[in-house]
């Protein structure tokens, strides 16, 4: 089993910093949505499949988008566990796994969209973050956005795959 470690991404856009913005109302869930369809539209733009979203991925995403949320821990083995123990430990049986983190903050507050595309702007725009979207391997994805409620950041883990059922290949 190879997974790859990626270089994190940190997007901050501050537009005061002594105090904390009231929140204002992002739909996580749709912002993972739109972050999924952004993805997969910039693989078509180059000349690549879709990736589907895959449960146990998620689960994998979710549980460290939330960690290092209620933690304010990051990094790509905040948790002690890389990648792969994740996916593994969700029972996603891997040829591929690879990672993209980021956290994102806006004392203004964030629409959902403009959350989404921050962070995969700032995916496209990174050499490893880039190589991962575009891996021609990857056939299964999942993302997950959890805000902080203590310092209002918001952490994205957008995690791919390839199952060991589809062989392995490079």
């Amino acid at each position: 089993m190879a997974s790859r470690k990626i270089p994190c991404l940190l997007i901050v856009a501050a537009a005061a910093w002594p105090a904390l913005a009231p929140a204002q109302r992002v739909d996580l869930s749709g912002a993972e949505k739109l972050i999924v369809d952004a993805t997969n539209a910039f693989r078509r733009e180059e000349g690549l499949g879709a990736v589907k979203s895959d449960s146990a991925l998620a689960h994998a995403a979710r549980d460290f988008a939330e960690f290092m949320a209620h933690t304010g821990r990051y990094g790509h083995t905040a948790d002690g566990r890389n990648p792969g123990d994740r996916a593994t430990g969700n029972g996603y049986g891997y040829c591929l796994v690879a990672e993209n983190i980021a956290y994102q903050y806006n004392s203004a507050g964030f629409r959902t969209a403009e959350l989404a595309r921050g962070f995969v702007d700032g995916w496209k725009r990174s050499p490893g973050h880039r190589k991962n979207m575009l891996d021609p391997a990857a056939t299964d994805t999942a993302v997950a956005v959890a805000r902080s409620a203590t310092s209002g950041y918001y952490y994205a883990v957008q995690m791919f795959g390839r199952p060991k059922s589809l062989g392995c290949r490079r």
